[in-house]
């Protein structure tokens, strides 16, 4: 057995730096560490650099200074935002807002416009991450997280992007996941025209109703767009 560092205390709470490039403070996880340690405060030192910048523990930091405890930390030469990522990477609190924070302030091109597109046309995360790349791959997740997530299409997307929010005066959910990959369906379908699609909600719009699964938004866009159609017209198969 050896000693390999050596952990020190102190109320000096200015000494202290948030590293640019770590995930933001989430109020909620902040109060909920503060809440629990009123009642008591574990031994759980913050791990910093010799820059006193905060690899780990930025939230247990806030905890500690609102509670005007002393804050105990170890200090790890050379560790930086590299090292900050793969601690929070391993967080299970860690997650696709933490990433994008970090890697938009890493200046990622990709990830800046992920950001300016989520924040235009108000889709979720994941829905944004099919727009843009082109897949509805699980993969696509693990990717964003490690900051390797590339754009396919930004035109193709933004192109689809207008076009499922001009579906939202019909209906409400029209941003939720299961229509938004139908809707990206009909897209790739040769026989769908949305202009057609359009006209027919503005008659049939209560029927546009929140599904359980992709299918059953499939199966109902399919009766919204072939009512009423003239003798002859061929029919929209999506699947």
């Amino acid at each position: 057995m050896k000693k390999v560092n050596e952990v020190y205390e102190t109320y000096n709470y200015n000494d202290f730096k948030i590293l640019k490039g770590n995930r933001e403070i989430n109020k909620k996880h902040s109060m909920n560490i503060f809440k629990s340690m009123e009642k008591r405060i574990l031994f759980s030192p913050l791990i910093i650099n010799e820059n006193m910048e905060i690899i780990d523990g930025q939230h247990r930091f806030k905890a500690l200074k609102k509670l005007g405890a002393p804050v105990p930390f170890i200090i790890k030469k050379g560790y930086a935002k590299e090292e900050t990522q793969i601690l929070n990477h391993n967080s299970k609190n860690w997650d696709i807002n933490d990433a994008l924070h970090t890697y938009c302030d890493d200046q990622l091109e990709d990830y800046l416009i992920f950001k300016k597109f989520r924040d235009t046309y108000k889709f979720g995360n994941r829905e944004c991450m099919n727009l843009l790349s082109g897949t509805k791959k699980v993969a696509y997740d693990k990717m964003f997280m490690e900051g390797k997530f590339k754009i396919k299409d930004y035109p193709g997307a933004v192109e689809k992007a207008i076009k499922v929010t001009q579906i939202a005066p019909f209906f409400k959910n029209y941003n939720c996941r299961g229509f938004l990959n139908s809707m990206l369906i009909c897209f790739d379908n040769r026989d769908y025209n949305h202009k057609q699609f359009l006209r027919k909600l503005e008659y049939q719009s209560t029927k546009l109703v929140k599904c359980v699964s992709e299918s059953a938004y499939l199966d109902l866009i399919e009766h919204i767009y072939d009512y009423n159609n003239r003798k002859g017209t061929p029919r929209l198969r999506l699947y």
